[in-house]
């Protein structure tokens, strides 16, 4: 009888070990899988929402510079399409158009005309008949002058005018290069302090010039 209630209390004892032992291996499985969840959330919170990283803020100055260097080298420019039968006769009546006048020949009878004080009236067919013809929309639109940017490079030779009629407080240069990042002879250049930020930024531009031709071309303005 002493076997059996001793070897009763044995088993008993063993369960109740093992059963503990098992209780113990899931409450550290259970620590184990809060950490890694803990954890994780922490890099989520780093990766994504950064409570340390500093915000950025608007760089006022260099839009304001780029905002009237912008303006000052641009004009609005009228635009009216023509679609001819291959005749290549066409006519408008120039009192409905402000400005002078360019055509520009699109080929297999189309012709774009420019309006802008800055072009010299060119000859415009007369006497077609309006069969032969068809005016599209005229519309207007701000468009970047080369020959504004010759002006802005001779304005600022005198620096500190430019400024001044520009709105600008701040000290700036730009430069013009072609889609490949060459400069094309409008750049201007001044001595920058050492150890101050420079501002810079890169404006795709779309630029007319006197004869109807049109670039792509890249400014680039810095400002300190």
């Amino acid at each position: 009888m002493r076997n059996k209630k001793t070897n009763s209390r044995l088993d008993f004892v063993i369960k109740n070990n093992i059963l503990s032992k098992s209780k113990r291996s899931q409450s550290h499985v259970e620590i184990i899988l809060s950490f890694v969840i803990f954890v994780g959330f922490l890099l989520v919170v780093f990766i994504f929402i950064n409570p340390f990283a500093k915000t950025k803020e608007p760089s006022y100055i260099i839009d304001n510079i780029q905002r009237a260097v912008i303006e000052n080298i641009s004009s609005e420019i009228g635009k009216l399409s023509v679609v001819t039968n291959g005749t290549g006769c066409y006519e408008f009546v120039e009192e409905d158009y402000e400005g002078n006048y360019l055509e520009v020949d699109e080929g297999n009878g189309k012709f774009i005309i420019y309006f802008n004080v800055m072009f010299s009236n060119t000859t415009t067919k007369k006497d077609c008949s309006p069969l032969n013809y068809t005016l599209g929309v005229y519309s207007k639109q701000d468009m970047i002058v080369y020959e504004k940017i010759v002006e802005l490079k001779a304005s600022y030779e005198n620096y500190n005018s430019l400024k001044s009629s520009l709105g600008i407080i701040n000290d700036f240069l730009f430069k013009i290069k072609n889609i490949n990042g060459d400069e094309i002879g409008l750049s201007v250049d001044r001595r920058i302090p050492t150890g101050i930020d420079v501002e810079a930024r890169e404006i795709p531009i779309r630029v007319i010039n006197s004869t109807g031709g049109i670039q792509e071309l890249i400014l680039n303005i810095r400002a300190w």
